[in-house]
């Protein structure tokens, strides 16, 4: 096994280097011609560089004549690249980030558990009957203080009808 393991090893060590070793077939072309035109650079632009600066070396050289030389590059204005296009950032929540607290909320909570525990409506009820009841057992006990004061006069007078 130890055997195998060590062939495997050395052999593993040899492939790249047979893979340096072989050379292709000499019927084989190997098309070694690079197209310009697919790297967006114009090579007449190039060539026509060179030559005006090859002129402008010989001018130089020569001294007879001063020449200014100006360069001027042209450049178009760059599109505006709009990433958070339709985005406010001063005033809302940013599209496609995390939920707020309420949001997370209101999602994880169910609608029945989401509702108030007391409506508006019904609190005001029971407001308006707890009212009506006070001032109803206030009325009953005044009618019976009255009836009271009236016995204790010796006037014959009938019983109240509330009761507590």
């Amino acid at each position: 096994m130890r055997g195998l393991a060590l062939a495997a090893l050395l052999f593993s060590w040899s492939s790249p280097a047979w893979a340096q070793d072989q050379q292709p077939a000499p019927d084989q072309e190997v098309e070694a011609a690079v197209d310009p035109t697919r790297f967006g650079v114009s090579l007449e632009r190039i060539q026509r560089g060179l030559r005006v600066t090859e002129s402008r070396e010989k001018d130089k050289q020569s001294g007879t004549t001063f020449r200014l030389e100006y360069r001027v590059q042209v450049y178009g204005a760059a599109p505006k690249i709009d990433v958070l296009k339709g985005v406010d950032l001063f005033n809302g929540p940013v599209p496609g980030s995390a939920p707020t607290h309420r949001q997370f909320i209101e999602h994880v909570t169910p609608q029945i558990y989401r509702t108030p525990g007391l409506p508006l409506s019904a609190g005001l009820f029971w407001l308006a009957n707890q009212f009506w009841e006070k001032s109803k057992k206030s009325r009953c006990q005044e009618e019976i203080e009255a009836y009271r004061a009236m016995l204790m006069q010796g006037v014959s007078v009938a019983a109240p009808r509330c009761t507590q």
